[in-house]
């Protein structure tokens, strides 16, 4: 649904986050007369001053949906009962977005994974930005030598708010969650599928849910459409298929630098700028200015990113690290250094086991776990006999003074110990996002 098409219609918006509010200014800018109602479990909402919209908020928020000519359910909403009434009715800002943009010749790069799609669609925009500025008069294969490119979606702004500046030259590089995706009929031009394994199941409900949110990504592709995945993965490789376009597999021997050369950390990174080298190739790119781009980036905040040396201690914070899966991707990156680890947040019922046995192999001497999965990744260490230190913290305060006291390795010792948080679990319920919880981190250890 073109957003011109909303013009004088009656509708909801549910959820007024980040997205939310994102489309609502995009309505007001785009789709004129509209009668607008933001409706939100949270009661406490509220509208701009000033503003003409209606509010429905608080336990009777999804209420008389029925009435509204459009419900545009914002990604943050998980898929409810209540709603299925309303197919018809619903929509989302991607959809919006991409139908919206659909005839005005700017291409979209979308970027999803499991983990390192923030940071692939963060190297292909680096890439692009700076070829595009030491080369302005040379255009990427994607449009004219004035080419606009923009970084929206999960990471950037979203991508609702960038509406007027699509036109032929525009390039979005748009990072996209399983939430954004599951809704959409229309593919990316060009996708990337960083990998793949179980992550928001409470959301989708299953595992197979959250497959097919992704595949969207892919499905709806055409023959002229491009698809770049990571050859390592099987369910990525599930989810390249689905396109009708070229499938370009990727790894970590076509990345064109060493993983030493750049400010990256991690095997896995050299995936990554694997995969962003490729598709900036693609878009006419050379070599010397990929290279040289990806030598320059500054690794994203939150995501094994060093806060140096305090106390005798390197502090490394990969609050990004949301699964299992990203906490044993973070020690294999790190090796032998991790004196100790901080795991825990919400408890998704996540599958511990692989994360425990990675623990027993490793040269880590502290655990330290915070509530509530920290019950279960306990339970899990004591079935592999784990022999280290664990210790059980309330709060990230009590956890950076226990980090401090049993961290310091004796003397002399080749290696600097590290002290690692990547939780391997959420952080909804204690703190607001990764980003917070990653904050609360480093405030702590300046504080001590």
């Amino acid at each position: 649904m073109h957003i011109r098409d909303l013009a004088g219609k009656s509708i909801c918006i549910l959820g007024f986050g980040r997205e939310g509010q994102a489309m609502l200014k995009a309505l007001e800018e785009h789709a004129p007369g509209c009668e607008v109602t933001i409706a939100d479990q949270n009661a406490s909402v509220t509208l701009p001053t000033g503003s003409r919209h209606w509010l429905q908020v608080g336990d009777g928020w999804l209420n008389n949906l029925n009435k509204f000519d459009v419900i545009i359910k914002s990604p943050g909403i998980p898929p409810r009962a209540e709603l299925t009434a309303y197919s018809l009715q619903l929509t989302s800002p991607s959809q919006i977005f991409f139908d919206s943009i659909a005839d005005t010749g700017a291409t979209v790069i979308g970027v999803t994974g499991s983990k390192g799609k923030s940071t692939t669609a963060s190297l292909i925009y680096h890439i692009l930005r700076t070829s595009q500025q030491a080369n302005p008069s040379t255009p990427l294969r994607a449009g004219k030598p004035t080419s606009h490119i923009l970084l929206v979606g999960n990471i950037g702004e979203p991508a609702i708010a960038h509406i007027a500046d699509a036109k032929r030259g525009t390039i979005f590089v748009m990072e996209m969650s399983s939430y954004q995706l599951m809704d959409l009929t229309v593919s990316p031009h060009i996708a990337v599928v960083t990998a793949f394994f179980p992550e928001h199941l409470d959301y989708h409900g299953s595992l197979e849910a959250y497959k097919e949110a992704k595949k969207h990504i892919t499905r709806f592709q055409t023959k002229e459409d491009k698809v770049f995945f990571a050859a390592d993965s099987a369910g990525a490789l599930e989810i390249a298929q689905e396109s009708k376009g070229s499938r370009i597999p990727f790894s970590a021997a076509d990345a064109p630098v060493a993983i030493e050369e750049t400010k990256l950390i991690g095997a896995h990174n050299a995936g990554n700028s694997a995969a962003a080298f490729l598709v900036s190739r693609e878009l006419g790119v050379s070599k010397d200015s990929a290279i040289a781009a990806i030598r320059s980036f500054t690794p994203l905040p939150h995501r094994l990113q060093s806060l140096g040396m305090h106390h005798g201690i390197e502090w490394v914070d990969d609050s990004i690290s949301t699964t299992p899966e990203s906490a044993i991707a973070a020690l294999d990156a790190l090796g032998d250094r991790v004196a100790t680890i901080i795991l825990g947040g919400q408890d998704r019922g996540y599958d511990f086991s692989p994360l425990a046995e990675r623990l027993k192999k490793s040269k880590v001497q502290t655990v330290i776990l915070l509530p509530e999965s920290g019950k279960r990744i306990r339970e899990s260490l004591e079935k592999v006999n784990f022999q280290a230190r664990v210790l059980d913290a309330n709060n990230m305060e009590e956890t950076v003074t226990f980090a401090k006291q049993h961290s310091l390795r004796p003397t002399p010792y080749a290696l600097r110990p590290i002290v690692l948080l990547s939780p391997a679990s959420p952080s909804y319920g204690h703190f607001k996002n990764f980003e917070e919880r990653g904050d609360e981190f480093k405030n702590q250890i300046i504080d001590i």
